[in-house]
C-alpha cells in the first residue's frame, strides 16, 4: 500500500494508496513531507520518474518481490524501459539488522505491554475456563495499552506435550499445563515472549524440562555477540526442537535477519535484536520459554526476561 523513493540527494517521496483528501492525515504519522496519493501505482510511478528526469536512472529495489504485485511491476518496467533496476534487498537487510538506541527503546516499550498483558494470566487461568476466553482478555489488555498487532500460539492439556497451535476453545482442567507464545507490535516494533503455566503443583519432570528450556535460552543469550555466525549460535542448543526455530532477528518485523539455524547465513552485528526461544515437548510434557534481547559490544541486554514456570493455585 506504499512505496518510498529515496534519492542519493534531495527529499524522500512517499507514494501511498490513499485519496488526496487523506494526505493531511497521512502526514501526521510520517516525517516525509512529500506524500503522493495513488489509485494505480504504475501510472503514478511512471509519471513521477518522467517528471523528475529519471527515465535513464539506476534505481535500487528493496522489498519489491515481496510487496509489489507482478502486474504492477511489469507495467512499471514496461513504462520505464531505460531505467536500470538493481535489487538491493541484502544491503537494506544489513542496515536493518543493527538497531539504533531509539529502536531498542521502542521494542522495550512493546515488551512492557506484552508483560503487562500476560501479568493478568495467572488470575484468569483456572479449571473450567476456555483458552480462547483467556487469550481474549489478555489481547484486550495488550491492545488497550497500545499494541497494534498481536500473535498468539497455545497448547494445553495433552496437546502441551505435542505442539503449539492457534488459539482454540479447549476448556482447562485441574493439572493441565498451558503454554502461551505471544508476540506484539507497538509503534511498528515487535517483541516476543512465551510462558508456561500449570494448574496445580508442577511435577518434578515438568520442572526439570522447564529448567532445560531456560538453560537453552540462557546458552543462546550468552553466546550471542557481534561477529558470531548465526549457524554457530544454533550449535549451542543442540537437540532443541527446531520446528519452532531457535530464534531470529526481530524489530520492524516479527521475523528478521538473521535466522538462528544450523545452516543459516550471516553473522550477528552490534545492535542486533534477537528473539530467542526454547519450546520443548517430551514424554507428554511441554514447556515454552522465549526472550527478546539486544546484542551489544559489551554483551547482551535483556529487552524482556525469560519467564519462570508459574504454578496456579499453589
Amino acid at each position: 500500500s506504499a512505496l518510498v523513493y529515496v534519492p542519493a540527494k534531495g527529499d524522500v517521496v512517499l507514494f501511498a494508496n490513499i485519496g488526496k483528501r487523506d494526505v493531511p492525515a497521512a502526514k501526521t504519522i510520517t516525517w516525509v513531507e512529500d506524500v503522493r496519493p495513488f489509485g494505480k501505482l504504475p501510472g503514478e510511478v511512471i509519471s513521477f520518474f518522467e517528471g523528475a528526469n529519471l527515465t535513464r536512472a539506476r534505481i535500487g529495489l528493496a522489498g519489491f518481490e515481496a510487496s509489489i504485485p507482478v502486474t504492477d511491476w511489469n507495467a512499471i518496467a514496461k513504462g520505464l524501459p531505460d531505467v536500470q533496476w538493481q535489487t538491493r534487498d541484502e544491503e537494506v537487510t544489513a542496515l536493518r539488522a543493527a538497531k539504533e538506541d531509539w529502536e531498542i527503546a521502542a521494542m522495550t516499550r512493546a515488551a512492557g505491554i506484552l508483560d503487562k498483558a500476560l501479568s493478568f494470566a495467572p488470575g484468569l487461568i483456572r479449571p473450567g475456563e476456555a483458552v480462547r476466553g483467556i487469550i481474549a482478555i489478555i489481547d484486550r489488555v495488550a491492545r488497550s495499552a497500545g499494541a497494534e498487532d498481536v500473535r498468539y500460539m497455545v497448547a494445553s492439556g495433552p496437546q502441551a506435550g505435542v505442539a503449539l497451535h492457534p488459539v482454540d476453545d479447549r476448556v482447562l482442567a485441574a493439572g493441565d499445563t498451558l503454554l502461551i507464545y505471544a508476540a506484539i507490535e507497538a509503534q511498528r516494533y515487535w517483541a516476543e515472549t512465551a510462558r508456561t503455566f500449570v494448574l496445580g503443583p508442577a511435577s518434578p519432570a515438568l520442572k526439570a524440562l522447564h529448567d532445560r528450556a531456560m538453560d537453552r535460552v540462557a546458552a543462546l543469550r550468552a553466546a550471542a555477540r557481534p561477529g558470531v555466525a548465526a549457524s554457530a549460535l544454533a550449535g549451542v542448543s543442540a537437540g532443541h526442537a527446531l520446528g519452532y526455530g531457535l530464534g531470529n532477528g526481530i524489530g520492524l518485523d516479527a521475523e528478521e535477519f538473521p535466522l538462528i539455524a544450523p545452516n543459516a547465513a550471516g553473522k550477528l552485528v552490534a545492535g542486533a535484536t534477537l528473539a530467542l526461544r526454547a519450546m520443548l515437548h517430551e514424554q507428554n510434557l511441554g514447556v515454552a520459554v522465549a526472550q527478546t534481547v539486544a546484542v551489544g559490544d559489551r554483551g547482551v541486554t535483556a529487552i524482556n526476561e525469560a519467564a519462570p514456570l508459574v504454578e496456579i493455585g499453589c
